[in-house]
């Protein structure tokens, strides 16, 4: 491999890296808040907060994310919302993937018996403090590996808001593509760079979840 062609390949790389791991962190923790708050919504007796949990989830999970990205980008400042790229990218993403926790986190709520609802309802504790103090760490084993798969793609869908410039690992990409002519070494590495990001994921995700099972 040349070596002129690698000291031009990995800083733009490593440059779009830092910006993918950035988006990824920042998405996933506000995805997190995201998804809880409508997952407990969804499974509420209240009708109101239920169908607003319903169309939100029916919304974000059945357009397709890059067509999202466009709206938000494209058409929101058309309405005077203006926002820069990296922010407009980072709650595009936290939206959409908080779709999918929400329904993650709705499947591990209704796995919890009724009694313990009901239970704490009787006992006056407020509805989000049961969801956050009793039944979450109930289900926090059985949510964790879907929750780690859908953080996984989280990453990988970050390579779509290369289409509103953010200079994120698969633009910078595109650009060493650009300038060195060699899709072959490039992509390769770009795709270790993403493999490596998500093996992390997996990792963190396992150990979470061991040590869930053994505080049990």
């Amino acid at each position: 491999m040349n070596l002129h062609i690698l000291q031009i390949i990995l800083p733009l790389l490593i440059k779009g890296l830092k910006l993918t791991v950035c988006i990824s962190i920042l998405s996933i923790l506000f995805s997190i808040v995201i998804g809880g708050i409508i997952g407990s919504m969804y499974i509420s007796k209240n009708k109101a907060l239920h169908g607003i949990a319903y169309i939100y989830i029916k919304v974000f999970r059945n357009i397709p994310f890059m067509i999202q990205v466009y709206l938000a980008y494209y058409v929101l400042p058309e309405l005077g919302l203006d926002s820069n790229a990296f922010w407009t990218g980072v709650v595009v993403l936290s939206l959409y993937t908080g779709a999918y926790i929400a329904i993650i986190l709705e499947s591990g709520l209704r796995s919890v018996s009724k009694g313990q609802y009901e239970a704490s309802t009787a006992l006056g504790i407020p509805y989000f403090t049961m969801i956050r103090r009793i039944i979450l760490p109930q289900i926090f084993g059985v949510i964790m590996p879907p929750l780690t798969s859908q953080f996984a793609t989280t990453v990988k869908e970050s390579s779509v808001l290369s289409v509103i410039t953010i200079a994120e690992l698969t633009m910078m990409t595109n650009k060493a593509i650009g300038i060195t002519f060699n899709p072959f070494i490039v992509y390769i590495l770009s795709g270790l760079l993403y493999w490596v990001i998500n093996i992390c994921i997996e990792r963190i995700g396992k150990y979470i979840e061991y040590k869930s099972v053994l505080q049990k």
